[in-house]
């Protein structure tokens, strides 16, 4: 597997490229446990169902912190950073694995989800400054990894439940395997920050980037692909057994060729971009999403939905690898702030699978995937109204002012 990895980053340590493109792997891989393991945790704490949406949504919130050490990548020591965001990662699932009240284990979700953003993040910006020219291949590779990842989380559980392991044990494993992680990380040489003249403090940085009419343009397309995620599968899924009839089985197979396809479209990244600039090629992408997002809702033939599926998955992954590439070259020196500013834009999106359940509710589950079928409609008007450039890359300090 290693030896796969090595023309990622030709110029660089085998191993410290290896350290860089698992991070996505062994987060989604780990943050996959409390959503898979839900049910034992809350009979066996006696939680209430309200509870366990809270304790869900926790590890989410503590990203709204790790916004701070995203920005804060462009700015410290790499090294150091993910290192003791991988470190306080494993400590917080040693904690969860150990908890014996609700309230201990609604921090250590709040503390890992900041941990996340430190380890993720800090390693996912030196990978940017590390790759130079290589960079849309070692992202491809990364996000392709971060699928093998969402696979491997309720194949762990599976295998797990069929073994007889606990979720304790599950938690306290993979503690271990992440401080074991930040040990590799601190063991590893980074490339130093270089910010900009013009972004020379934190605040200055942000705001800067929060002006830049280009990076507000990108972010409303970031936002809008990222309403495509679980949510949209789940109402699949409830669409083909409750409006179709099909079971459990086969809805969720249908729906979870998504992923399949997302791991070939994401290796897809640097080929697509060697050949087509940017912009008309998101352009074609988003329209091939819509096709496919369309065929996935409303074709009548489950075997023409499970295709249209799979095309989502691998056109949807390769647009979202163009997408990053973008943003990330957008503002040399600052993809850790330009990255904060994307995110937190997209947090609009919490608002929009209540709004489709909301229509669900009073008009059919066809009628609320109608709003999802929409949105590659309004990316790609976006895409067409909207135009912009990267800036190029400041090589001295003379350059940068």
């Amino acid at each position: 597997m290693l030896r796969l990895l090595l023309p990622v980053i030709a110029r660089a340590p085998l191993v410290f490229v290896a350290t860089l493109l698992f991070a996505r792997f062994a987060d989604e891989w780990f943050t996959f446990l409390p959503a898979g393991t839900l049910e034992p945790v809350r009979a066996d704490l006696g939680l209430t169902y309200a509870q366990g949406g809270v304790l869900l949504s926790a590890l989410g919130s503590g990203g709204l912190i790790g916004h701070g050490f995203t920005v804060a990548a462009d700015y410290v020591n790499r090294r150091w950073l993910a290192g003791f965001g991988a470190l306080g990662y494993g400590l917080c699932m040693l904690l969860f694995a150990s908890a014996d009240s609700f309230l201990v284990l609604v921090l250590a979700s709040v503390a890992w989800g900041a941990a996340s953003d430190a380890f993720v993040h800090g390693l996912e910006v030196a990978l940017v400054d590390a790759a130079g020219e290589d960079l849309a291949p070692a992202l491809g590779r990364m996000n392709a990894l971060a699928s093998v990842g969402d696979l491997l989380g309720p194949l762990m559980l599976a295998g797990a439940a069929l073994a007889g392991v606990g979720w304790r044990t599950l938690f306290a494993t993979g503690g271990l395997l992440m401080v074991a992680y930040a040990a590799l990380i601190m063991a590893q040489r980074f490339p130093p920050p270089q910010p900009p003249e013009e972004a020379r403090t934190p605040w200055r940085g942000v705001l800067a980037v929060a002006r830049d009419r280009r990076v507000l343009l990108l972010a409303m397309v970031d936002g809008l692909y990222g309403l495509l995620d679980e949510p949209l599968l789940a109402f699949v899924i409830a669409y083909l057994i409750a409006a179709r009839g099909l079971s459990a089985e086969v809805a969720t197979l249908v729906a979870g060729l998504t992923v399949t396809g997302g791991i070939a479209g994401f290796l897809l990244t640097a080929p697509l971009t060697r050949r087509f600039a940017p912009r008309p090629l998101l352009i074609a992408l988003a329209v091939v999403v819509g096709l496919t997002l369309a065929g996935l809702v409303f074709l009548p033939v489950t075997a023409a939905q499970a295709a249209a599926g799979l095309g989502l998955g691998l056109f949807g992954a390769a647009f979202y690898g163009v997408l990053q590439v973008e943003v990330y070259t957008l503002r040399p020196g600052q993809a850790g702030s330009t990255n904060a500013v994307v995110s937190t834009i997209g947090l609009a999106g919490l608002a929009f699978p209540p709004l489709v359940g909301a229509v669900a509710d009073r008009a059919g589950l066809l009628a609320g995937l109608a709003l999802y079928a929409a949105v590659p409609v309004v990316i790609l008007a976006l895409l067409l109204a909207g135009r912009w450039q990267r800036q190029a890359a400041a090589t001295t300090p003379e350059d940068r002012g």
